[in-house]
């Protein structure tokens, strides 16, 4: 039989225990630059797999105490979630890592950029003086010109008075042009190197303000990286901390599962007992109220099976336990309808069932049949009322040993509980 208490609805409980894991997962994908595709995958996987485990959870522990079931609950959420956070974490670093990695390139970069600009200044600077000396040159060069009134050099030297001879004289003329020759010739590679330096100057300029434009958005991120992976050790402690105070809580009361477990078999026992002596009275007066085939769902709401019928294993206990029905997903409140006609057994509770309602079906092809309806938060009906196929007993509820709101449907058929689904 199942469980239950007065509990949100399952999905809620769901949502709640893994919310930090899963916000972790979209905060840490949306905070930095995106990771890659595989480890965006196995973060989303480890986020879907504890969502799995706290369902399973759910399911395997009907039949104790719901405060008791929820702090199992909250610890294996919390286990869960320890692995999602430290990769988390340790995504978080790598990209801190990485992030620190290109800014101290881009630094190497740009120190070395800074370098070169102060060798290109100084041979700039040198380029500059030549300049100026090359131009005094040319204006002596020019002056003198001017005083002799442009006089072509070798003409003078050629035609000048004196004993040189004629070899000497040409020797003078000759040296006369190599150095106006030489006085423009350097004042032209001067001007071509001052101009080739200027350029490389404007260049490392250019280089050296994009190396700082990237130097700084490294740095940034490098930051925002730090701060996210510090953020993600933080929360992994957190949840550290939290599963530790939750073990020591279920350490305190898991002696307490047992007790629980008992006073669901003694509520069974004694369930069976009543519904079997049922069962002996439908049999020997051969009542019949419905069609085998007049069965209908005990829900409006296409039906989702959370637990089924038969042996499903009990994760505190670490053995197989029975379970008598089928629990069938549904929001508190929803309807419940009688899924054949018959006549209102019992209108009652208990500590495991919680509230809820029997239908004596009496023989069904030869079978006498018996519908519970488990944990409801509301009964419409009445001891001894017949109803309809379709007519509302009650709503959808969480009482009992049950860990959220859900149906559990059970049927009884010749005192034994059977395959509810079979009926439907």
């Amino acid at each position: 039989m199942s469980l239950s208490s007065h509990r949100p609805g399952r999905r809620a409980l769901r949502a709640g225990a893994l919310a930090l894991a899963i916000a972790s997962f979209a905060a840490m994908s949306q905070a930095l630059p995106a990771r890659a595709d595989d480890e965006r995958d196995a973060a989303a996987n480890a986020a879907a797999e504890a969502e799995a485990t706290v369902n399973a959870l759910q399911s395997q522990l009907e039949g104790i105490d719901a405060s008791l079931a929820q702090v199992f609950i909250d610890l294996q959420s919390l286990n869960a979630q320890i692995p999602v956070a430290q990769a988390a974490y340790e995504s978080a670093t790598a990209t801190y890592d990485q992030k620190s990695r290109e800014h101290a390139t881009i630094v190497g970069e740009l120190s070395a950029a800074q370098g070169e600009q102060s060798r290109i200044d100084q041979s700039l600077n040198q380029a500059t003086t030549q300049a100026d000396d090359a131009q005094r040159a040319i204006a002596d060069l020019v002056r003198r010109k001017y005083r002799e009134g442009n006089v072509d050099p070798v003409a003078v030297a050629l035609t000048a008075g004196g004993t040189e001879s004629i070899t000497d004289r040409a020797a003078a003329a000759d040296m006369a042009l190599r150095t106006e020759s030489q006085t423009m010739t350097a004042a032209l590679d001067v001007s071509s190197s001052q101009r080739t330096q200027a350029t490389r100057q404007d260049a490392i300029t250019e280089r050296i303000a994009d190396l700082e434009e990237k130097a700084a958005k490294a740095e940034a991120e490098a930051e925002a990286a730090k701060n996210e992976a510090d953020s993600k050790l933080t929360e992994l402690n957190n949840l550290k901390t939290q599963a530790q105070a939750k073990q020591a809580e279920w350490d305190s009361q898991k002696g307490q599962v047992q007790a629980s477990l008992d006073q669901a078999e003694a509520d069974y026992q004694a369930r069976s007992a009543e519904l079997a002596a049922i069962d002996e009275a439908n049999r020997a007066s051969g009542a019949s109220y419905v069609s085998a085939s007049g069965f209908r769902s005990p829900l409006d709401i296409p039906i989702v099976v959370t637990s089924p019928f038969g042996m499903r294993y009990h994760p505190v206990l670490g053995v197989m336990k029975g379970h008598s029905g089928t629990d069938m997903a549904a929001d508190c409140g929803t309807i419940i309808r009688a899924v054949a006609s018959g006549y209102v057994n019992a209108v009652s509770s208990d500590y495991s069932a919680g509230n809820y309602v029997d239908i004596n079906h009496g023989l069904v092809g030869g079978n006498s049949v018996i519908t519970e309806y488990l944990h409801m938060q509301a009964q419409y009906v009445s001891p001894g009322q017949y109803v309809n196929a379709g007519d509302a007993l009650g709503e959808v509820g969480s009482t009992g040993y049950a860990t959220g709101c859900h149906l559990h449907f059970g049927v009884i058929q010749n005192g034994s509980y059977v395959e509810p689904m079979d009926y439907l």
